[in-house]
């Protein structure tokens, strides 16, 4: 009976041991914002914006300065020139909408080839953190809703980035 009961615990005890597991937790943006280059990804992304800003822009004020033209002399216009006129500023209008449609997905294609590498190196450390120090799961505090215990591995990650 000793021995069975002293079984017993050495089988709940090499169970409860095999079945706990290390969990941790890592705030990416944070490091993400400590990595070299992260500023002049915003730069960069900036510019783009800028870009695409003055296009918009020159487009709006070609076509106020057309409709404009066009207001002035509608009263003295044959129909014929009146109608393609018409056309013309439609065309540009509709163009207007349609680049301004485009520009919000133009941006987030932009962001994301710009902070693809960055994320596959935190990604990269992040397995790499894990692995070397027996997590079996680590969490993006950005997304973590409750926690109570597990580590912070940022600093392992940074460590592991190179950044101080």
């Amino acid at each position: 009976m000793k021995k069975g009961l002293l079984l017993l615990a050495a089988i709940v005890l090499t169970c409860t041991t095999t079945f706990a597991q290390k969990y941790g937790h890592v705030n990416t943006q944070e490091i993400f914002a400590a990595m070299p280059g992260a500023d002049s990804l915003q730069i960069k992304l900036k510019a783009f914006e800028t870009e695409l800003t003055d296009i918009y822009t020159g487009m709006v004020s070609e076509f106020q300065t057309k409709k404009e033209k066009f207001d002035q002399e509608a009263g003295t216009m044959s129909s014929t020139v009146r109608q393609y006129r018409e056309k013309e500023l439609m065309d540009l209008q509709q163009r207007i909408m349609e680049f301004q449609e485009g520009v919000q997905s133009d941006m987030q294609e932009k962001q994301l080839e710009l902070m693809q590498p960055f994320q596959d190196k935190i990604l990269k450390a992040i397995e790499d953190v894990a692995k070397e120090n027996g997590f079996a799961y680590i969490f993006d505090t950005q997304v973590l809703l409750y926690s109570e215990g597990g580590e912070d591995v940022s600093a392992l990650v940074k460590k592991k980035l190179g950044i101080k």
